[in-house]
């Protein structure tokens, strides 16, 4: 018997790197072949989208609740020319689970039926410093919870029994901006990018001088347009892979957009999820015995 836990290993950076490369122990460790046999599927596509079919149902995992929030409302009502959606985005020590960046920012974090709520008032009073719009994406069994313990500012969106999103409040824009939070958000071609739209020249310090005085000119800007520059900053620099979530199945739209894959293990993703004589489970499974 295939548990749950097991099928949601297919749907990790290190399984999907694995058949990029042809990892064939890797994916003996993750079951990948017992699990395409109990499926009784032969290729990466029935596999796929038998996996995600089975954890939508019985083991919705923050993965689950990433994938629909990426293809409802980031593939759904936007567009990647207007459009990114970042994934795991530092903010202080806490990690905004999604962060849509348009015309506003506006995080996105999850609580699935099988998290705490320990640290919710400490995760969203960081996000609400530096995101234009928060949102607490939820189970029905956390609502009531969380309910009581956001802030009215942030909104709150539940994941049904039928895998929709349903809009319990709605967020408010917030005007706080912390410039000392988000540079620390921040890589280093950032934020000298943002002081440098404000400063007028390009800026040529040493390294141990570069983030105090980065900081320093960011802070004197009115908060509107650093919102602004960090937005059209962030959006420049992360870039999501159109081609490849437009090239593979439904199911891994989050991979591509929460994990890292090499331009080389990427494209082989692609020719192995779209081409008939690379998407046999069974020649694989021969090569391994």
């Amino acid at each position: 018997m295939i548990s749950e836990r097991e099928v949601a290993k297919l749907f990790t950076s290190n399984c999907l790197n694995a058949i990029a490369c042809n990892d064939l122990l890797t994916l003996e460790k993750i079951k990948l072949f017992e699990i395409a046999n109990y499926f009784e599927v032969k290729s990466f596509d029935e596999l796929y989208n038998n996996a995600y079919h089975i954890l939508s149902k019985n083991y919705r995992n923050e993965y689950i609740y990433k994938n629909i929030i990426a293809r409802k409302i980031f593939l759904g009502r936007h567009s990647f020319s207007t459009s990114n959606l970042l994934s795991e985005f530092r903010v202080g020590s806490n990690i905004a689970d999604l962060v849509l960046l348009n015309g506003h920012s506006t995080c996105y974090e999850i609580k699935t039926e099988y998290d705490s709520l320990l640290r919710l008032d400490n995760q969203l009073s960081s996000f609400l410093k530096v995101f234009d719009k928060v949102n607490v994406v939820c189970s029905f069994s956390m609502l009531e919870n969380i309910l009581h313990l956001a802030p009215p500012q942030v909104g709150v969106i539940v994941l049904t029994d039928q895998n929709t999103l349903r809009t319990i409040r709605q967020p408010v824009i917030t005007e706080e901006l912390d410039i000392s939070l988000i540079m620390k958000s921040l890589r280093k071609e950032e934020y000298k990018s943002i002081a440098e739209k404000f400063y007028g020249l390009k800026i040529e310090v040493p390294n141990t001088r570069l983030y105090d005085l980065c900081e320093k000119i960011i802070k004197q800007q009115d908060p509107k347009l650093v919102k602004k520059a960090l937005l059209s900053t962030l959006k420049s620099a992360r870039k999501n892979h159109s081609f490849a979530i437009n090239s593979l199945p439904y199911s891994l739209t989050n991979a591509l957009i929460s994990f890292k894959f090499r331009q080389n293990d990427l494209q082989n993703l692609i020719k192995i999820f779209s081409s008939r004589e690379r998407n046999v489970l069974p020649n694989i499974e021969r090569e391994v015995k």
